[in-house]
């Protein structure tokens, strides 16, 4: 038997009901990296005949986490750890700085670019004038081959001539032309996944989301992008410090 599994044995004696028993063993082996982000943790075939407990017990116990944001179902696939990717919102972090320190590969599919005059909103952010485009870039976010976001991005063209040009990191593209942002201001708000949302982050429709929406602005207070990022709720932590 594997050694994670014994760890797993519950105590029937004990007036707590098993699948809560066994939610918190599997949450406390979580937590002390005994499974790893992008594991995959025993199906409920494996816990029912290991541990000798009901299907049920194993159903329930695997929803409490499930509630918790712990693990990941894929359908087709099995569950999996997700991991928890922490934001401190007094940082400007980009996405390949949140992920590398969880030991994942962060990774960027380009899906939709387009080039286009910027619509009335996008010149007022972007301070832009009139005739001016702007490029569009859409890109699905991973952490190996996990999805946990979709980004939408609209610079200056002037800034971006080509989407091909960002490569992995759109921050670092802009440090390496000497227009790094430096500061942002991002904003929070809850939503649904739409149809396309939906099929793209291989969430149910209706997902709830969380959107950030963010403008960036470089050297002597120029702004230079705008990102919409459509972020699956379980991947991530935002963490603020207050004073008082």
């Amino acid at each position: 038997m594997d050694r994670r599994l014994r760890l797993l044995q519950l105590d029937e004696a004990d007036a707590t009901p098993l699948y809560v028993q066994l939610a918190r063993k599997l949450t406390s082996a979580i937590e002390s990296g005994q499974w790893l982000a992008g594991e995959a943790l025993p199906s409920e075939r494996t816990l029912v005949e290991t541990l000798g407990i009901s299907r049920v017990t194993a159903r329930n116990a695997m929803q409490v986490l499930d509630d918790q944001g712990a693990i990941r179902r894929t359908r087709g696939a099995g569950t999996f750890i997700a991991p928890k990717f922490e934001q401190r919102l007094s940082r400007l972090d980009n996405f390949s700085e949140m992920v590398r320190p969880h030991g994942l590969t962060p990774v960027s599919e380009l899906i939709a670019s387009a080039r286009r005059l910027a619509t009335d909103a996008e010149r007022t952010a972007l301070a832009l004038g009139d005739g001016d485009e702007v490029i569009v870039v859409t890109r699905l976010r991973k952490a190996d081959d996990m999805v946990i976001s979709r980004d939408s991005s609209v610079l200056p063209a002037s800034v971006l001539p080509a989407a091909e040009r960002i490569g992995e990191s759109l921050y670092a593209y802009l440090d390496r032309i000497d227009k790094p942002v430096l500061r942002a201001l991002q904003h929070f708000r809850a939503t649904v996944a739409d149809a396309e949302l939906a099929m793209q982050l291989d969430v149910p429709v209706g997902e709830p989301l969380l959107l950030v929406s963010r403008l960036g602005f470089t050297h002597n207070d120029v702004p230079v992008e705008s990102t919409q990022t459509w972020c699956i709720n379980d991947y991530y932590d935002f963490v603020i410090e207050l004073r008082r």
